[in-house]
């Protein structure tokens, strides 16, 4: 038996009796985006949690025990809203869940993002973008010059826009070109740093795109900091499947990270 699977059996119980972070929660939306993009928006107590952390969510089938992990992309006391793409069965199920009805919930998990600097980059692609809508307002409300660099493959696959233009300056980047700037959202970070030179980079995205904002910031001495996506068991440290390695060391993507400093990893 796997060693993610044991793990869950012994410790997704005993969150539910006893750890107040484990919630029921009432789902209240669940709309597509665009194909295999959905947003989930459910409510209840909702504890605070800081730029970047995630949560696990109860797949409603009862061949599965394991959690997904998903980006929260905001939340207030009463609700959270999640986004997350349809892979498997597992998300296959999440994206067939109405209105009324109850999904389990484990949140916030992780270390966010840190906010600071008067002057803040904001890199995300793709579903990556989830986590950093909760960052790039939280360095806005500090005062600090925001500028989000959004990349995603087309123009019909580009989200959020409107909500991330209300934190800070946005460039939209796609792939194709069909809409703003024609390639990777590290490249038109890097045309600005003419005239504009941020105190930190925080990006989530894709391996090839945070490689690409790692090397940049590090060549130009921003601190920078990725947060990981990788693949999860229980999602609180137990099961060791989302090891990776930071510092020279073994750590936990869902315990230590998901978010790191660029220098500790590589993506």
């Amino acid at each position: 038996m796997p060693l993610a699977w044991t793990c869950a059996k012994i410790l997704l119980p005993r969150l539910r009796e006893g750890d107040m972070e484990d919630r029921t929660l009432i789902v209240a939306a669940n709309e597509m985006l665009c194909e295999d993009a959905y947003l989930l928006e459910a409510e209840g107590e909702i504890p605070d949690f800081a730029p970047g952390q995630f949560a696990m969510l109860r797949v409603p089938l009862a061949d599965r025990l394991l959690r997904r992990p998903l980006g929260i992309v905001q939340a207030d006391k009463n609700a959270v809203t999640f986004l997350y793409q349809v892979k498997g069965e597992g998300t296959r199920a999440l994206s067939r869940l109405r209105y009324g009805d109850r999904i389990d919930v484990l949140l916030p998990l992780g270390n966010g993002f840190p906010v600071f600097g008067k002057k803040v980059a904001i890199v995300g692609g793709g579903f990556g973008v989830a986590p950093l809508l909760s960052a790039a307002r939280a360095c806005a409300d500090k005062g600090a010059e925001v500028r989000i660099y959004n990349g995603f493959a087309s123009a019909e696959r580009e989200f959020f826009s409107g909500l991330f233009s209300a934190a800070g300056k946005l460039t939209v980047c796609t792939d194709d070109g069909s809409a703003g700037f024609h390639g990777f959202p590290s490249a038109a970070l890097e045309a600005d740093l003419a005239e504009f030179t941020p105190e930190a980079i925080l990006c989530c995205g894709p391996s090839p795109l945070m490689r690409a904002v790692k090397r940049l910031g590090e060549s130009r001495g921003i601190t920078t900091y990725l947060s990981l996506e990788q693949r999860m068991g229980c999602g609180v440290g137990a099961c060791l499947t989302c090891t990776c390695k930071a510092g020279g060391h073994n750590k936990r993507v869902c315990k230590d990270g998901p978010v790191f400093l660029s220098t500790e990893v590589e993506p």
